[in-house]
């Protein structure tokens, strides 16, 4: 019974239990709140069995054509290669790394319920697996999606459709106007602090259900000052879509789309409600490589194919500490080497400090749930790509009695995100 209980719809790294020593709700599980309509749940998403077996289809020994390499960080968007109209791809021992293991990386990772894995090197395809999809095929993201999401309001910054971080949402979004939540900015909103109420299954479950996710989002109360306290809330992050689509007077997925994906050959689909509204938090769907590209477009500090499509002030402040309470998370993105870091789940802080303590204090990533992460690595020059199934996806668990659950729960630790990376950082020469 434990496994039925969260079946299929915990999104996201989303937080499943409280911590003891933050304020909590008393009423976090009560279902007595579910009014009309667009707030009742879909038919239950089937779990398939039809996940093929892993086959690794190896690394490329195809050496990149001689271009000089630029040391990273790059002063300018004329510097470097581009994945232009497509991926280089070229031997790990040309790139400084080791090919043996770089499959070692890989065998470990087929053995994780994972669909792809990618790892680029100054710019170049140095490693690039699959199990059961192709390099065509799109995959869900879960909370990966938050650090696209970031990126739009980002350029709606950039664009002037917003006028700063700390800018009211209030100010664009009329239903907040001349109430509490007139004192939520965009930087509450970014940085997890907004103030709005979190509950573990009106969060995980009643979201995910709703067929009207940005009603419910903003009819979400205000029960903390905006800014005192840090909650992994997808409420949160769902109120970006009406912030867009009022500023900018389009449909945030249609914006991103034009704005950002179209220049930079990506083809994301967003998962919507029965609205038609994009679910901010969750599934930006794209195939891997296009996953890649999004984590190369930060390394680059915003610049793509000599343009700046992402102002270097926003990438330095996404991927910069967003608050005092949570030093390992910017805007909708994981940083690494600050201290406290906080579980995405337990909202504690990590037991030994930062994220990944074995990694560059430099690196940061966009993470999903089932250990997914765009790994970016601005002192080495590398990005890595690892999408998979979310632990209630895995129907091995459902075999084992609360298995399932007790996956879901251990999720923020990010061990197999952990392993991984170390074992592509041991592949550097």
């Amino acid at each position: 019974m434990k496994n039925i209980i969260f079946l299929p719809f915990l999104i996201g790294c989303t937080s499943l239990v409280e911590s003891p020593d933050k304020p909590t709700q008393s009423d976090h599980t009560n279902l007595s709140e579910i009014t009309g309509p667009d707030d009742a749940g879909e038919d239950e998403p089937a779990v398939t069995d039809d996940t093929p077996e892993p086959t690794d289809t190896g690394l490329t020994d195809e050496a990149p054509p001689e271009v000089e390499a630029d040391t990273p960080p790059y002063e300018s968007c004329d510097d470097g290669r581009w994945p232009v109209p497509n991926w280089e791809t070229g031997a790990p021992s040309d790139h400084g790394m080791s090919a043996q293991q770089l499959e070692a990386a890989a065998q470990y990772a087929g053995t994780k319920q994972s669909q792809c894995m990618i790892v680029a090197k100054d710019g170049v395809i140095v490693g690039e697996w699959y199990w059961g999809i192709t390099a065509d095929t799109k995959v869900k993201n879960w909370s990966v999606a938050k650090s696209y999401a970031a990126t739009v309001v980002g350029a709606a910054i950039d664009d002037g459709y917003l006028d700063s971080l700390d800018s009211p949402i209030a100010d664009y979004v009329e239903e907040w106007q001349g109430t509490e939540k007139e004192a939520v900015s965009i930087h509450h909103m970014l940085s997890m602090s907004s103030g709005l109420r979190f509950g573990l299954f009106r969060d995980n479950v009643l979201m995910a259900l709703a067929g009207n996710m940005t009603r419910r989002a903003l009819n979400n109360p205000l029960t903390h000052t905006p800014g005192d306290l840090w909650e992994y809330n997808n409420h949160t992050v769902q109120v970006a879509e009406p912030l867009l689509r009022a500023a900018t007077g389009m449909n945030p997925q249609d914006y991103a789309a034009e704005r950002l994906w179209e220049p930079m050959g990506m083809d994301v689909n967003w998962e919507e409600d029965r609205q038609g509204h994009a679910a901010m938090y969750m599934n930006a769907k794209a195939s891997c490589r296009d996953q890649l590209k999004f984590g190369y477009l930060y390394l680059r500090q915003g610049c793509w194919n000599g343009e700046q499509l992402i102002s270097r002030e926003f990438v330095e402040a996404a991927t910069s500490p967003s608050t005092e309470m949570n030093q390992g998370y910017g805007y909708w993105w994981w940083l690494n080497g600050g201290t406290p870091t906080l579980d995405s789940v337990t909202f504690e802080p990590h037991p030994e400090g930062s994220l990944h303590p074995h990694a560059p204090a430099d690196n940061f990533c966009a993470v999903g749930l089932g250990n997914q992460f765009i790994e970016v690595m601005p002192s080495l020059d590398m990005v890595v790509v690892r999408v998979g199934f979310a632990p209630q996806e895995n129907l091995d668990l459902w075999a084992t009695e609360g298995a399932v659950l007790d996956a879901l729960l251990e999720d923020g630790e990010q061990i197999v995100h952990n392993h991984l990376l170390g074992m592509v950082l041991d592949a550097v020469n």
